[in-house]
């Protein structure tokens, strides 16, 4: 569907055409997520792609130091400038704002990630929401007044917090709500209302057993990284074809991690399919919820304002 017209090696590195195809199929795929949430398509989407002997940024204006412009992709539409290979591992899978403000998908291939080709493509709709997230208003500020960072300027505190995963009492609270969460997604329409309640009620208890610093940590998560698993699936889901049946066969996988996965072997892992599970619910509930999304940090503020009768505190 997409033939790249780069072909280009630098000093024994190489671009394989392959990445801007992908890379520009993703774009296209990324429209479908528009009606999801507004400017999705159109916020930065620029991709570093890393391999053991050079590092390749596609659709970036910027030209970082040791990156020089070595031409431009007829795929994407995109200039690609390579540089130096750093510390950046070509296993990594993430959004960073290496070069300043601004997201940056960083990634290695599909085989140094140990994703399919059409795994792959969908991880970078993942992590283009948290480029679509980083565009929010403020969002930097708000992140910083969670107040979680302790003195951490690196952003590697959102993966080392030291969540209690392996605390039994919240372990047990966590499979009590996960399984809840499950059961309301799962209700028929008649029964949804009393089973989200039951739901929200078994929320509560995981997060009273975690502690308020600890939970406003793990809600964070759930509103950072489950609505990214969400917007993932559900974006290719609109976008039809393989695209749409990949992501079903993913969102199978997803519900069985939520279903059997033990926080205490899971540790932050657990967020994934449970904030993703988390957004289906509330997409069912009051698709509205999007709303209050881009003006929080907190997944609970959204069930709040859902409009669920009695909705704990907490």
């Amino acid at each position: 569907m997409f033939a790249s017209a780069l072909a280009i090696m630098v000093a024994g590195a190489a671009l394989p055409p392959a990445v801007t195809d992908d890379m520009a199929q993703t774009r296209t795929v990324a429209k479908s997520g528009d009606a999801v949430w507004p400017g999705f398509s159109s916020a930065p989407f620029s991709l570093l792609y890393v391999t053991p002997d050079a590092e390749f940024l596609l659709c970036d204006d910027r030209t970082p130091g040791g990156f020089s412009d070595i031409g431009q992709d007829a795929a994407t539409g995109c200039s690609v400038k390579q540089g130096p290979s750093t510390w950046r591992r070509p296993a990594l899978l993430a959004a960073m704002p290496i070069f300043g403000p601004g997201e940056v998908i960083v990634m290695g291939s599909p085989e140094a990630t140990g994703l399919s080709r059409a795994g792959w493509r969908r991880t970078i709709l993942h992590e283009h929401f948290h480029q679509w997230q980083g565009n929010l208003p403020d969002y930097y500020a708000r992140t910083a007044a969670l107040d979680l960072a302790d003195g951490d300027e690196s952003g590697m505190w959102m993966i080392q917090f030291p969540f209690p995963y392996s605390e039994p009492a919240v372990a047990a609270t966590h499979r009590a709500a996960a399984d809840a969460l499950l059961a309301a997604l799962a209700a028929p329409e008649q029964e949804l209302p009393a089973a989200t309640q039951r739901y929200l009620a078994r929320r509560a208890e995981f997060a009273a057993a975690a502690g308020a610093r600890n939970w406003r940590y793990y809600d964070f998560q759930l509103w950072k990284e489950g609505v990214a698993r969400w917007t993932e699936v559900e974006v290719a889901r609109r976008a039809g074809g393989d695209w749409s049946t990949e992501a079903e066969a993913y969102w199978a996988e997803q519900l069985d991690l939520l279903r059997s996965g033990s926080l205490s072997e899971l540790g932050r892992v657990s967020v994934y399919a449970y904030g993703a599970a988390e957004a289906a619910l509330l997409e069912r509930i009051d698709p509205d919820w999007r709303s209050c999304y881009r003006v929080t940090m907190q997944m609970g503020d959204c069930w709040v304002s859902s409009g669920v009768p009695d909705v704990p505190d907490g």
